[in-house]
């Protein structure tokens, strides 16, 4: 087992180092410089930089770039159930959510990042915005490793717990949850009214019809991390990042209902990732994305 591990790590470093070091022309590299410009145009956009959010697109991006330059790559942290509890991986439970597949992985989870961040930290402050995203990591994690144990345990699905997902979009879901708790406006979804608080359900069969491997359950649990964070059963964890911004003497935001201000342009930056894959099979990482 050791040596097939070893053989699928080899090949999966020479592989994507193939793939994103030695494109025809350089494209590559190229491409995701002009995915890196496009996201400093929409930085340089807003009125408030928002110094937590900047700071997490800074090291997944920086994560992506010098992954193999990193004591772990993206096989040796993706959130796979049965490492986590048979072989006791847990460093998986934080790191999966930071690595990505490829250039426009990385650059529509940052854009999502961006637009729900500065909305997010500005509300909270940047301290209680910290602790909630690292909660809803966490949440969102465990619901994944639970969910796939129940699913393995129940006969439901025997290839559950050797999944194997990398990406932001778990945590991403989570914060569209507390965008639009109780939100009482409508959005569309690609001409599909729907009101905004259940936006992300349809986004969420949306993105797995147009992108077969991306992650379902790594979403799914997104969402109910979300949905646990908000509820009555958070006010503990949502505590916890309040603790956090004492610290700081920034006041207490209470959580009452949905802050998202709905961009047609942006609102949907998650399908179109998911329709940018579909297109660009040939650049799609074998496995499943977050």
């Amino acid at each position: 087992d050791a040596d097939i591990c070893r053989r699928r790590k080899q090949k999966h470093i020479k592989t994507t180092m193939r793939r994103r070091h030695h494109g025809r022309r350089g494209d590559v590299d190229y491409r995701l410089m002009m995915l890196l410009m496009e996201l400093g145009r929409e930085i340089s956009r807003l009125e408030y930089k928002p110094p937590m959010t900047l700071a997490l697109m800074a090291l997944n991006s920086a994560v992506y770039i010098y992954e193999f330059s990193l004591p772990f790559t993206a096989l040796d942290v993706c959130i796979h159930p049965a490492k986590i509890l048979f072989e006791g991986d847990w460093k998986r439970l934080v790191l999966s959510a930071f690595y990505h597949a490829d250039e426009y992985h990385l650059y529509f989870n940052m854009s999502s990042l961006l637009w729900k961040g500065v909305q997010l930290e500005k509300k909270f402050g940047s301290e209680e915005f910290l602790g909630m995203t690292l909660i809803l990591l966490g949440l969102a994690d465990s619901f994944y490793v639970a969910a796939a144990w129940m699913m393995y345990a129940l006969g439901i699905s025997s290839a559950s717990m050797n999944t194997c997902a990398i990406g932001f979009s778990g945590v991403l879901f989570a914060y569209k949850v507390v965008l639009n708790f109780n939100s009482p406006r409508m959005t569309d979804v690609y001409g599909i009214p729907v009101p905004l608080k259940y936006a992300c359900w349809l986004e969420l069969v949306l993105i797995s019809i147009i992108v077969p491997n991306a992650s379902f359950l790594g979403h799914l649990c997104g969402i109910l991390a979300g949905l646990v964070y908000v509820s009555d059963v958070g006010e503990m964890l949502r505590s916890f990042a309040s603790w956090l911004s004492a610290l700081s003497g920034h006041q207490r935001t209470t959580i009452r209902g949905g802050i998202l201000r709905p961009n047609r342009r942006r609102e949907d930056a998650d399908v179109s990732e998911a329709k940018r894959r579909s297109r660009a099979s040939q650049f799609r990482y074998r496995g499943v994305y977050r």
